[in-house]
């Protein structure tokens, strides 16, 4: 029986302001502010041009070099245990397309937890094939068992019990069931900051990844990618006419919304509208967005009901699945839902986890899962990510993303990194409808571009990808 499991929604969310358009006048005031300051070495502009102009900091990379103004730094990883291109093109046209953003430090991607949680008085349980519903209903009621949830997709049955080892005990000696297991927790990390009216159009990740070339692609949005998460904020700007219909199985409904804005962040990533002048740009103008809500608003949700979200989404045609959670245990239900996915034809691309250390992490290492870490732009793994042959591929982990009630903001974790590669999944099905899922996994695998020790393949390579489908 598989355990429900705490989901860690794999990310860090910080917005960003959109300065004015410099001009040489900036680079003139720059220049003159320089040698008033006291002389045209760079020790002395760092010393004195800095201390007293830091406004003039990140306005042009020309007048932050003659400043010698300090180098962003990398996204630090939070000590908190709380659970877990260069292509030559155009960009999608934004209003201050031309607009040099300043970049600001990303709020710290906290790190996944190692020690796996548990919803008390819940049990999991799969039966054997061919076990009818009468049948798992008498044997769940000779331990007073109440039934929470039934996928009978994965022949599994929810429940709820007095004592969970005593259920389990009793659940694990029929001959009738397969396992019986506790329910793990999976949690988001962190709250996200208030939305603003500013928008961020700095995506080095897409054109790092090779996605410059796919931005200029158009056609109808018929490649289903379920988002399955915190729900998404179908009234965002950038995501209008982009969300399907969506499912509620965390209260209930079919208008989830978004109460946290980790999801509606992965859905951005994935297909916010292009050329629209709202913002920023998803990597798959071919992909509409079906978002399944299985964490709360807290962040919190379990492997019972991300299970049961998985199969929701394979049965309603989703060619591409974004898992940007996870958890450290590894349970049966979990594994039985991707294997359900995968056999329908499910491209499932999962976040390895954030915890900067080797351990897989799950639903990442389960088979038939395209795992994700995160890598910077220096093409090497973010300290936060988790790193292991394990992984099969990374992508860039800080990225601009759609804010609930509008807004943008940046976008880190491998939560960050996973839609970037199921977005390109979703292009290489729009491009060739027929090809299957194990086609377009091994595509992204096997051109991935080698970079330092951190994964099995590599950094994702968009254009690669894409021809390699054929």
């Amino acid at each position: 029986m598989v355990p429900r499991v705490r989901i860690l929604l794999q990310r860090s969310i910080v917005e960003r302001s959109m300065p004015r358009t410099p001009t040489r006048a900036a680079l003139l005031t720059a220049t003159l502010a320089a040698s008033l300051c006291g002389g045209a070495s760079a020790a002395g502009l760092e010393t004195s041009a800095t201390a007293t102009l830091p406004g003039l900091c990140g306005i042009d990379p020309g007048v932050s070099s003659l400043l010698g103004c300090p180098q962003p730094q990398e996204p630090a990883s939070s000590t908190s245990t709380t659970t877990t291109t260069t292509t030559t093109t155009t960009a999608p046209r934004t209003p201050a397309a031309a607009a040099v953003p300043q970049l600001q430090a990303p709020m710290p991607v906290q790190g996944s937890s190692l020690h796996p949680q548990y919803v008390p008085h819940v049990v999991v349980v799969r039966f054997r094939a061919n076990v009818r519903a009468a049948e798992q209903t008498k044997v769940l009621h000779r331990i007073a068992a109440i039934t929470r949830e039934r996928i009978p997709q994965l022949r599994t049955v929810v429940v709820s019990v007095a004592s969970v080892v005593r259920a389990q005990a009793k659940l694990e000696a029929s001959p009738l069931v397969v396992h019986a297991t506790r329910d793990e927790i999976l949690h988001v990390l962190g709250s996200l900051p208030s939305p603003d009216d500013t928008f961020f159009s700095y995506e080095w990740g897409f054109r790092q990844a090779g996605f410059g070339g796919l931005w200029q692609r158009s056609g109808p949005r018929n490649v289903i990618v379920a988002v399955i998460d915190t729900g998404v904020d179908a009234t965002q700007p950038d995501l209008a006419g982009v969300v399907r219909p969506q499912i509620d199985l965390v209260d209930g409904g079919s208008s989830a919304g978004d109460d946290n804005g980790h999801g509606t962040a992965v859905a951005g990533i994935i297909a916010a509208l292009a050329n629209n002048g709202a913002g920023g740009a998803g990597v798959c103008s071919a992909c509409s967005i079906l978002p399944i809500k299985a964490m709360g608003a807290n962040g919190n949700g379990d492997l019972a009901t991300v299970a049961a979200a998985i199969v929701r989404a394979t049965d309603m045609h989703a060619r591409v699945i974004d898992l940007s959670l996870g958890g450290p245990q590894g349970l049966d239900a979990l594994a039985q839902a991707v294997a359900y996915a995968n056999s329908k034809g499910a491209v499932v691309v999962a976040a390895a986890g954030n915890s900067g250390r080797a351990t897989p992490f799950f639903p990442a290492n389960y088979p038939g899962v395209l795992s994700v870490a995160g890598s910077n732009q220096s093409d090497r793994l973010y300290s936060w990510s988790e790193h292991g042959t394990w992984i099969a591929v990374s992508a860039p982990g800080c990225n601009v993303a759609p804010l609930i009630h509008g807004g943008y903001g940046q976008f880190c974790g491998t939560s960050s990194a996973t839609p970037l590669v199921a977005g390109l999944a979703g292009i290489a099905i729009a491009a060739h409808p027929g090809a299957t899922n194990v086609r377009v996994t091994s595509a992204i695998e096997h051109t991935a571009k080698r970079i330092s020790a951190g994964v099995h393949f590599g950094r994702i390579a968009a254009a690669a990808a894409l021809a390699a489908v054929r």
